[in-house]
């Protein structure tokens, strides 16, 4: 039974470093790509004018890093659960942002989309951070 937890820890694990990995590179290597994905996903409209194109290099940088961080986490949980309890409290952190940023932002940074885009990207990062909060204190 442990081996089976273990294994469904080490798949939340694997499957949120594979997608920090790829955010971070699209970040770094594909700029325009960002817009879509901040309109789709986040519903917030990003505008790609010289400041912000500085930014997005550090934040592309540590969501990469991050990634990285939840795959060598992916490879042996009990080792390396200081790691996995960094990354709960970075996804609360995150996860508090985006209720605040839903409810405070100026209309014109929200994306004209549907506003229950941002509703589910907070929901299924709670779930994430849930799910990964119940199969890490089953650590022993």
């Amino acid at each position: 039974m442990a081996n089976n937890q273990n294994k469904w820890l080490k798949g939340l694990l694997w499957w949120g470093a594979a997608f920090h990995i790829i955010l971070g590179l699209i970040g770094l290597f594909a700029k325009e790509a960002v817009i879509t994905i901040a309109k789709s996903f986040y519903n917030f409209n990003l505008v790609l004018d010289p400041q912000t194109y500085w930014l997005l290099n550090p934040l592309a940088s540590y969501m990469l890093v991050f990634g990285l961080f939840l795959a060598v986490a992916a490879t042996d949980p009990q080792k390396y659960k200081s790691i996995i309890y960094v990354a709960l409290f970075l996804i609360l952190v995150r996860t508090i942002e985006r209720l605040i940023f839903m409810i405070i932002s100026p209309q014109d940074l929200v994306s004209t989309l549907d506003p229950m885009n941002m509703v589910l990207d907070i929901v299924l990062t709670a779930i994430y951070g849930l799910l990964l909060f119940i199969a890490a204190r089953k650590l022993r």
